[in-house]
This record gives C-alpha cells, sequence and structure tokens, in this order.
C-alpha cells in the first residue's frame, strides 16, 4: 500500500528537527532537508547513534531553499519567533506548488494568525511534536474551520498507522498543549517567587506524582480513577488561590537576559551543565523516552471516542463539502 504523501520537506532548526525526519524515514517517506542555518546534524547522523536502517535515497540535504523541489507536504520546524515564522511560511508559499500541504509548528500563534495574507490558506495545518519525536506517541494536529476534512482524515491516518502516533486534534487554530503547560509552569513560578518552594522541589513533586500517572491516563481519566468528586471539593478552594500573574517573574526575566536562549543547549537554565553532564543528559532522555514508549505501549489509551470527525459547530462556523481539492 501507497503512503500517503510519500515525499515531504522537513524545513527548520532545534533538536526536533532531525528527530522528525527520522520519523518520516522510518515510516517509509521520501525526506528533503532544509537548515536556514546550514549547521544542524541531520537524521542520517541520528539513524546511525540510534542503529536504525533506511534506504539512503530516502533522504536528500538541500544546500537552498530554492533547489526544493515539487514535494506532497512540507513540515515547517521554526522558533517560535512571530517575524521568523511568517517569513520562512512566506518563503515557502512562494517555491511549492498550491497543493503541496503545509505543517507548521506553533506553541503561542494562532494558525489564523499565521495563514493570513497567503493563498489557499486552507492546505496551512499546524503540526506540534514533542521530543524525542521519532520515538513519543504525541502528535497535535491544529486546524481552522475550513480545513478539508479529508485534510484532517489524511492527517490524522498518517500520524496514527505510519508515523506511530497517538494524535488528537484541535480545531479552531490554537495550541492546547502549549496552554496546559503555561498554567503549570505559572503556578511553579508563583511558588517559587513567594519562597514555597526551589526548583528541585518543583520537578520533584511533579516528577514524583504527576510523571507516574500521565503517561497512563491523562489528568481528567486520573481524576475518575482516584474519585472525580474529591478533586471538585479542593478546586473549590483553590482555585481561589491559583496564580493569575499576567507578567513573567523577576526571577525568570533575570535567567532570559543571561544568555540569548539559555537551557541545556548553553550549559544553564533553572540548572547548570558540563558539557558531559549534557551529553549524559541527552543520552538518559532518549533511552528513558524508548522505555516510557514501550511501557504505553503496553497499556494503550482506551479510545472511548476514536475521532470521528469535528464535533458540530456553531451556524456561523461551517465546515466546507467534503473534497480533495486544495
Amino acid at each position: 500500500m501507497k503512503i500517503p504523501y510519500p515525499s515531504i520537506a522537513v524545513i527548520g532548526e532545534g533538536q526536533l528537527f532531525p528527530e522528525i525526519s527520522l520519523c518520516l524515514l522510518k515510516a517509509g517517506h521520501h525526506v528533503l532537508e532544509y537548515c536556514p542555518n546550514g549547521d544542524e546534524p541531520t537524521s542520517a547522523t541520528l539513524a546511525k547513534l540510534e542503529n536504525i536502517h533506511f534506504y539512503p535515497n530516502q533522504l536528500k540535504t538541500l544546500r537552498n531553499l530554492r533547489e526544493l523541489p515539487d514535494v506532497d507536504m512540507v513540515v515547517l520546524v521554526s522558533p517560535e519567533d512571530g517575524p521568523v515564522k511568517r517569513e520562512l511560511l512566506r518563503e515557502i508559499v512562494d517555491i511549492v506548488s498550491p497543493k503541496t500541504v503545509i505543517a507548521v509548528n506553533t506553541e503561542s500563534f494562532s494558525l489564523d494568525e499565521l495563514r493570513v495574507g497567503h493563498s489557499n490558506p486552507k492546505r496551512i495545518i499546524g503540526l506540534n511534536w514533542v521530543q524525542p519525536a521519532h520515538i513519543t506517541l504525541f502528535s497535535e494536529l491544529i486546524v481552522m474551520p475550513d480545513t478539508p476534512p479529508f485534510l484532517v482524515d489524511d492527517m490524522v491516518d498518517l500520524a496514527t498507522t505510519y508515523w506511530g502516533k497517538d494524535p488528537y486534534v484541535v480545531h479552531h487554530g490554537n495550541s492546547i498543549r502549549s496552554r496546559l503547560m503555561a498554567a503549570m509552569i505559572r503556578e511553579a513560578f508563583f511558588l517559587m517567587e513567594n519562597g514555597y518552594v526551589t526548583e528541585e522541589d518543583i520537578d520533584r513533586a511533579c516528577r514524583n506524582d504527576a510523571g507516574y500517572y500521565l503517561p497512563f491516563a491523562g489528568n481528567l481519566r486520573y481524576m475518575d480513577l482516584m474519585g472525580t468528586y474529591v478533586y471538585g471539593v479542593v478546586m473549590k478552594d483553590l482555585n481561589n488561590e491559583l496564580a493569575t500573574n499576567q507578567e513573567l517573574p523577576a526571577f525568570f526575566q533575570q535567567l532570559l537576559a543571561k544568555h540569548p536562549k539559555p537551557g541545556l543547549a548553553t550549559g544553564e537554565g533553572f540548572y547548570r551543565y558540563t558539557q558531559e553532564e549534557k551529553e549524559k543528559l541527552k543520552a538518559d532522555c532518549l533511552a528513558f523516552g524508548k522505555k516510557i514508549r514501550a511501557l504505553m505501549d503496553k497499556f494503550p489509551f482506551p479510545r472511548d471516542n476514536p475521532y470521528q470527525g469535528p464535533k458540530p459547530l456553531k451556524e456561523s462556523m461551517v465546515f466546507p463539502d467534503k473534497n480533495r481539492s486544495l
């Protein structure tokens, strides 16, 4: 059976870049890689480290974006920077066919905002990944009311059948992953800023509690397991005390000012890392990801409501008739 969207260009940078390429290569796609910086590691390097084999003619690295041939899909892995993301989108739209699907990662920008000014915006969708992208089940598909239903169906099938993902679809253009993460981080910052806990306390609380149940059940099913009514009682009182800050706390602004991009790559974020510690943490994270994925596969998430297309929309938001014309 022929794989849908057989040729895919991966364009962007960062640690997700080679992992996404490797995920697509393992699925059987022909992959073309292009990094604007020109110095990102390719998926071929990662494949050797992972001892994963694929046909050499499946992968090609482009030195210039203008070399990009006609492909079925473009997966954009751009920094979470509005001008950079929009400029890359503009360049890609100018080069590829009007029928090429463009899947852009977006955590803080709405898909509607990114599509403004582009011809045939219906073929631009959101697609978010997490590390390690070639191992995790995570896949967040972001669409708009005018996204053709066949395209949504194709992407869900592609992620499920070929990429080894357990995808979910977010309608109306905004990531939910980033919202859930931001809410948790805001409360963590509030507790740290007011002296209740340290960075290590936050990480231990999350790792040793949520870290156990989230891979198995998620938040809401876990509430059911523990007794949903209990959380109703707790939240009624607790919600009034949760952080509502609109600005980043001073300590975090100072951390961001130390380096252009603080984190593991620079060796200093909330923690400091030697070069040896950086390499060990990356290797441990990958090894841990493989073991967690294997465990999650033994306990698949129960699909009470498998994806059956979008839920009914308001009268003012009607999907177009199903056809395969982009």
